[in-house]
C-alpha cells in the first residue's frame, strides 16, 4: 500500500506527462483542440441556462452562474468517474507489462479530466463576469473543497476502476446510474424549489455536496459546514474501502485483463 500512496510523487513525471499525452492524442490535428468542448459546453450551459430560467421563472443572472457551475463540475465528476470503469482495461497494455502502482493509472486519467475542466472552468469565468457576479473573498473556498473533490475522486476512482475491471457488466451500470443522478442533482434545478419533505433527496446525495463546496463560494457565499462534514465522511469510508481493494486485489487486476 506505501507504493501506491507515494506514486503520487514517485511517478509524478509519469502520470503527468502521459495525461499530457492523452490530451495530444484526442485532439490530434485540431485546431485548438479540447477548446472545442469548451465551446460546445459553452453553448449548452448559455442555451439551457436561458431556456430554463424562462421555465423556472428566475432571473437569468442568478440561474444562470448556478447551472453553469453545477454543469462544469458534473462533467469534471460524471466523465471521470466513467472513464474510471474503463481505465484498467484501456492501459492493460502497459499493466500487462510494467510493474508500476495502480495509482499511477488512476492518476493519469484523474490529470487528463482536470486539464478538460481547467478548460471548461474558463466558461464559469465567463458567466460570473457577465451577469456581474465577479468574484470574492468567498471564492477562495473553491482551493480547499476542490482539493477534497478530487482526492474523493481518486479513491472512487480506484474502487470503480478495480470493480468494473472484474466484472466488466458494472460499467454499464454505473453509465447508466450517473444519467438518472444527473437529474436527482440540482444542477439545472434549484435545491429551495424542493419541498422540504423531499430533502432526502439532496441530503444524502454525495454529488450535491461535491457541487456545492465549489458553486456556493462561487457565488458569493461560503460553503454550508455540513457540506464538509459529509466530504470528510465519503472519504473516510471511500479511502477504507478503496485501501481494502488495493491490498487485496491490485495484484490480480493484470490478470483480469
Amino acid at each position: 500500500m506505501t507504493s501506491e500512496i507515494t506514486a503520487i510523487v514517485r511517478y509524478f513525471n509519469m502520470w503527468f506527462l502521459l495525461g499530457w499525452y492523452d490530451i495530444k492524442q484526442k485532439y490530434r490535428r485540431s485546431l485548438i483542440g479540447p477548446f472545442w468542448i469548451t465551446i460546445s459546453t459553452g453553448v449548452m450551459v448559455g442555451s439551457i441556462g436561458l431556456i430554463f430560467s424562462t421555465i423556472f421563472k428566475s432571473p437569468v443572472k442568478e440561474f444562470l452562474p448556478y447551472f453553469a457551475v453545477g454543469q462544469i463540475m458534473w462533467l469534471l465528476i460524471s466523465l471521470q468517474l466513467n472513464d474510471a470503469c474503463t481505465m484498467f482495461v484501456q492501459y492493460q497494455s502497459i499493466i500487462k507489462q510494467i510493474s508500476i502502482p495502480l495509482a499511477v493509472h488512476v492518476l493519469r486519467k484523474l490529470w487528463y479530466n482536470i486539464i478538460l475542466f481547467l478548460h471548461n472552468f474558463l466558461i464559469v469565468i465567463a458567466v460570473l463576469i457577465i451577469t456581474g457576479r465577479g468574484f470574492s473573498w468567498e471564492s477562495l473556498y473553491v482551493i480547499p473543497a476542490l482539493i477534497l473533490i478530487l482526492i474523493l475522486l481518486f479513491l472512487l476512482s480506484v474502487i470503480l476502476g478495480i470493480v468494473c475491471t472484474r466484472f466488466r457488466d458494472i460499467t454499464q451500470i454505473v453509465a447508466v446510474l450517473f444519467q438518472l443522478i444527473y437529474f436527482f442533482t440540482p444542477i439545472f434545478w434549484m435545491r429551495k424549489a424542493l419541498p422540504a419533505k423531499y430533502s432526502w433527496v439532496t441530503d444524502f446525495n454525495p454529488f450535491f455536496h461535491m457541487i456545492e463546496l465549489i458553486r456556493t463560494p462561487l457565488l458569493g457565499v461560503a460553503p454550508a459546514w455540513y457540506h464538509w462534514i459529509y466530504m470528510f465522511i465519503y472519504i473516510a469510508v471511500s479511502a477504507a474501502i478503496a485501501f481494502y481493494f488495493m491490498k487485496r486485489f491490485r495484484y490480480k487486476v493484470a490478470y483480469w485483463l
